[in-house]
């Protein structure tokens, strides 16, 4: 479980969030979503120890994160995906992944990776094990980036914005594979998304976030089904 309570941070004497407190449930799929420029990479960065926080707690599993440095919550089990930069380019898929489980030993490593590449079996074929992450589709490298975060053994996920740039079509393709990561690993997922109304029907709890603060929350298919929400955030009349 992640518990926020009452955080504000930001970058020096810049604030983006004020006063955020969220309870996150191993069993949900928690999706964090709202317009651009609402703080949701910044909350993602907060929780990794990347942002300063000038007042709050963040506990993970009863562990408080602020202040610890990141490559200490690293190995508490907690894995973020950036919505950029978290590929290396000139590498291929395989050795991409060999550096996500960098934590682990060489036997473990490719073991683990077996364990990773049975559930993104594209990704496994021969003419795709090899190839440099620079020759792959925004799909491809959504689920490279995916499964390059799986390596570490998480406890709990952070996927920023994790279809960005993609199609409709492309998009579904991520959500169902980040929902069958769910149903068959045991590592927690939280996710921040733009799309709302698409992240809303994969999630099961969902804070809408806007001007770096916390506007509502609650059962995600609920917030969709709202009319004013629908109407003030999601862009669905």
């Amino acid at each position: 479980m992640l518990e926020i309570e009452n955080v504000n941070s930001g970058y020096g004497a810049h604030q983006i969030l004020y006063d955020v407190s969220m309870e996150m449930k191993k069993e949900d799929i928690t999706v964090i979503i709202g317009p651009n420029g609402a703080g949701k990479t910044t909350l993602m960065r907060t929780i990794m120890g990347l942002v300063d926080v000038y007042s709050g707690t963040i506990k993970f599993n009863g562990q408080d994160l602020v202040g610890m440095p990141t490559n200490k919550i690293v190995k508490l089990g907690v894995s973020y995906i950036p919505q950029r930069n978290n590929l290396f380019e000139n590498l291929t898929v395989k050795e991409n992944l060999m550096l996500g489980g960098y934590l682990l030993s060489k036997g473990e490593r490719e073991a683990r990776m077996e364990e990773v590449l049975s559930l993104f079996p594209v990704l496994a074929r021969k003419d795709y094990i090899n190839r440099k992450a620079n020759r792959l589709s925004g799909g491809e490298r959504k689920m490279l980036a995916i499964a390059k975060g799986l390596m570490k053994k998480p406890k709990l996920i952070l996927l920023d914005e994790p279809t960005e740039g993609l199609m409709p079509k492309l998009t579904m393709e991520v959500y169902d594979k980040v929902r069958e990561i769910h149903e068959e690993t045991d590592v927690q997922i939280i996710m921040t998304e733009e799309k709302a109304a698409f992240a809303l029907e994969l999630g099961d709890y969902a804070f809408l976030l806007v001007s770096g603060k916390v506007q509502e929350h609650g059962d995600a298919k609920k917030m969709l089904d709202d009319p004013d929400l629908r109407e003030k955030y999601f862009g669905i009349l």
